[in-house]
């Protein structure tokens, strides 16, 4: 994956924690596997992928319990967490920005959630409208993963545990956003 659709995953990881942030008084926990998942993105962006330009070329390995000295420097270590917070927060504030700029988008998929409580891809298209690109091709080369087919294998309906049909592999929700209803949230 290249730089721009790590950070589209990330800003995607972090939009239920955005959402409840924008639309509720206070947040919950849930969103602590999220954060794990950024984090470990992001931390391999700059450790292992050679992503930062700060930190540069190198690769270290995972801490490991059996070493006994750390294969960098502390400065080093402080220019790493400052570079890993400052993709984390690029990609909070890109989920931020996108989850306001389609605001009105994002109340007429929950008021859909809250009725049905589950949303197909054609509930999403009849919603928003066809997505910006037909050609799955398209949709790799600017999400990852396998396109359109993908949802459906997955499970195929926004609202639906994750998992819940056993497929292996990545999972591609069948729409760019996805969104869960106000009691899975409390």
């Amino acid at each position: 994956m290249n730089v721009n659709q790590l950070m589209d995953r990330m800003a995607m990881t972090l939009g239920g924690r955005v959402s409840e942030e924008l639309h509720f008084e206070t947040v919950t926990s849930g969103a602590s596997d999220d954060f794990k998942k950024v984090t470990r993105m992001a931390t391999a962006m700059v450790t292992k992928w050679g992503m930062t330009k700060k930190i540069g070329y190198i690769y270290y390995e995972d801490e490991q319990q059996n070493q006994v000295q750390k294969p960098f420097s502390e400065e080093t270590a402080k220019n790493i967490d400052q570079e890993v917070k400052r993709i984390v927060d690029e990609a909070y504030k890109q989920c931020r920005d996108l989850l306001t700029e389609k605001k009105h988008e994002v109340g007429l998929v929950a008021e859909e959630l809250l009725k049905k409580e589950v949303l197909g891809r054609e509930d999403m298209i009849r919603l928003l409208g066809p997505r910006p690109f037909e050609d799955p091709q398209d949709f790799h080369k600017y999400f990852g993963g396998v396109g359109q087919e993908a949802g459906k294998e997955a499970g195929g309906s926004i609202g639906e545990a994750k998992g819940d049909k056993g497929v292996k592999g990545p999972v591609v929700p069948p729409a760019p956003i996805t969104f869960q209803r106000e009691s899975e949230l409390r």
